[in-house]
């Protein structure tokens, strides 16, 4: 009788445990389907496995370029530039449901901030003539005398491992000869802005830098009056002493109404995507999110107002082992019937960015892509 009695006992506490473990897994919140979360969208088209496209942040009374280039803290910050305000903003998500709760300025007065990279607890900006860091709410302007002006901005900013600061300049002109060797191109600095170091040159606007371990990418275009020669705007591999060719040569070729130059001598560009695409935004993936895009790049083709043919206004996936690019935003979603759609037939249906353009792209360190959109939205793909 006792033995039955402690079989029972036994029972009854094992109901009791499975009865408590069933609450507790119920109260844990379950996470809303993508068509119930706040602020989904369905456009521009997208296909990335599971995935879940939501317009964290939108309003267009601040302007075309109310945010152009990203960068994320580990504490999910997003970080974003105002170029033409002069300030950065900081963007934060404090119930993690994808929408932005808050936008609050911690930087201002700042000239033409167009470049963004965070490192070690600091955001490092680049902006007209300036390399500035954030840390803790002071601001420090650690360079304040960049070649800029008369041409293309500022570029993109990285901060590479050993807390070098690598920072791109715009060429002087559209196709010009610059007497300058510091225009159109990559410059690198101490952690402090002291002892600075040209490492590459040739670009012309080299809108955006980004860190792959330890390989640093640049994003450049082609000039003008070039739209009928394919596949001139390109990724380019940074090394140091490389010269891109800018603005006689592409890679190892004269432009079209160049010949004569010599050539032989300039670095090939990595990737080459078409022109006029205008690629001005770059980041490396990372996180657990999206597993296929591990060691890839996100590059942001912005296009070029000045050309009926819609080409780039899209977010392409660049695989620099394999030499492959795909797109991630605009494509068609799986099983759709309009799959056989060009990139700039989706544009010109409004099923893509157009008419305002893809301006940059972060990542966050679960592997979340927000990115900026012309008109002063946010949008961030995430599972």
């Amino acid at each position: 009788m006792r033995l039955l009695g402690i079989v029972l006992l036994a029972c009854l506490s094992l109901i009791l445990v499975n009865s408590a473990s069933v609450g507790a897994q119920s109260s844990q919140p379950v996470k809303p389907k993508c068509g119930e979360r706040p602020a989904f969208l369905t456009q521009p088209w997208f296909k990335l496995g599971v995935v879940c496209l939501q317009e964290a942040f939108n309003d267009p009374s601040l302007g075309e370029l109310a945010f152009t280039a990203l960068a994320n803290a580990p504490d999910g910050t997003l970080y974003a530039a105002r170029p033409t305000a002069g300030e950065i903003v900081a963007l934060t998500d404090a119930n993690s449901d994808g929408v932005f709760d808050s936008i609050k300025v911690v930087a201002e007065g700042l000239t033409l901030p167009n470049g963004l990279d965070y490192a070690d607890g600091a955001l490092y900006i680049s902006g007209g003539s300036h390399v500035y860091r954030l840390r803790d709410g002071k601001l420090d302007t650690l360079v304040d005398d960049l070649p800029s002006g008369g041409g293309f901005w500022t570029g993109g900013i990285a901060v590479a491992a050993d807390g070098r600061i690598d920072v791109a300049t715009g060429a002087s002109c559209d196709f010009c000869a610059s007497d300058d060797p510091m225009r159109g191109a990559i410059l690198s600095f101490a952690p402090d802005g002291s002892d600075r170091q040209i490492v590459a040159t040739g670009l012309r606007q080299p809108a955006d830098l980004a860190f792959q371990n330890k390989d640093l990418w640049v994003v450049d275009s082609a000039r003008q009056g070039l739209f009928d020669t394919p596949d001139l705007d390109e990724l380019d591999k940074v090394a140091p002493g490389a010269n891109f060719g800018f603005p006689y040569c592409v890679g190892l070729h004269n432009t079209p109404d160049m010949s004569g130059f010599d050539c032989s001598n300039a670095t090939a560009p990595s990737i080459v995507f078409p022109t006029a695409s205008t690629p001005i935004g770059i980041a490396a993936y990372r996180g657990d999110s999206y597993p296929a895009l591990e060691g890839k790049l996100l590059v942001v083709l912005g296009g070029d107002y000045n050309n009926l043919d819609l080409r780039g206004y899209q977010v392409v996936i660049v695989d620099p082992s394999a030499g492959m690019v795909t797109s991630l935003m605009p494509t068609p979603p799986d099983k759709n019937p309009n799959s056989a759609l060009t990139n700039e037939e989706m544009n010109d249906l409004g099923l893509g960015f157009f008419p305002h353009r893809p301006l940059d792209v972060a990542v966050t360190e679960q592997g979340w892509i927000y990115i900026s959109e012309g008109g002063g939205r946010i949008l961030v793909l995430r599972p």
